[in-house]
């Protein structure tokens, strides 16, 4: 396991949170469910349900050390032919601490209390891939995959000045990694929280 793998926050059977490789600012993680799929809304309910509280540790934990912080997914779908925002088909949501103005993009978007509300959304309502992001203190907000690579990312690199830096293989962001990492963990030895609640309280949402 690379250095920059090791769990900032883990939670067994549900997920993980790791430093991004390709971090816009410091404090930024991406947070994995321990069962595969290509997205969160493709994940069963109670894996979603279960998943999504983890989620909102993470977020709260990022919040306290980093302040408003920006939550997003490029949600994959099942379609190998066709170009989507995501890049990788294991589902992954981004944590990034700012406000980014998602909503100049100008996307067609339903709106939503909680994120639960995506998992909800009924099979013949679901977009093939799409985006959903929540700016800090903002609903949730789905649209249909936008088809561009690294979507979001690339507004953001635009809105912090830096619209080159979008490509995280490119622009990994060590020292934004490295800072994340003393704050959230060792360095070295990132600490991993390891939730022990019960399957019926985190199912209880």
């Amino acid at each position: 396991m690379a250095w920059y793998d090791r769990p900032i926050m883990r939670s067994e059977g549900v997920g993980t949170a790791v430093c991004a490789v390709g971090a816009l600012v410091p404090g930024y993680l991406l947070v994995s469910p321990a069962q595969h799929e290509s997205s969160v809304q493709a994940l069963t309910r109670p894996t979603a349900v279960a998943f999504l509280s983890f989620l909102a540790d993470v977020h709260a934990t990022v919040e306290r050390h980093f302040g408003p912080t920006t939550i997003f997914e490029h949600g994959s779908c099942r379609s190998e032919e066709r170009r989507r925002s995501a890049c990788i088909s294991h589902s992954h949501v981004h944590l990034v601490p700012g406000r980014y103005a998602l909503e100049q993009l100008g996307l067609p978007v339903r709106r939503f209390e909680t994120l639960t509300g995506i998992v909800d959304i009924p099979p013949t309502e679901r977009n093939q891939g799409y985006l959903m992001y929540r700016e800090p203190d903002g609903m949730v907000c789905y649209a249909p995959d936008a088809g561009i690579s690294q979507f979001f990312r690339r507004h953001i690199a635009k809105m912090l000045g830096r619209p080159d830096e979008w490509d995280y293989a490119l622009f990994p962001d060590w020292a934004n990694l490295r800072a994340t990492q003393e704050a959230l963990g060792s360095g070295s030895a990132p600490q991993q929280f390891v939730r022990a609640r019960e399957t019926d309280e985190l199912l209880s949402a």
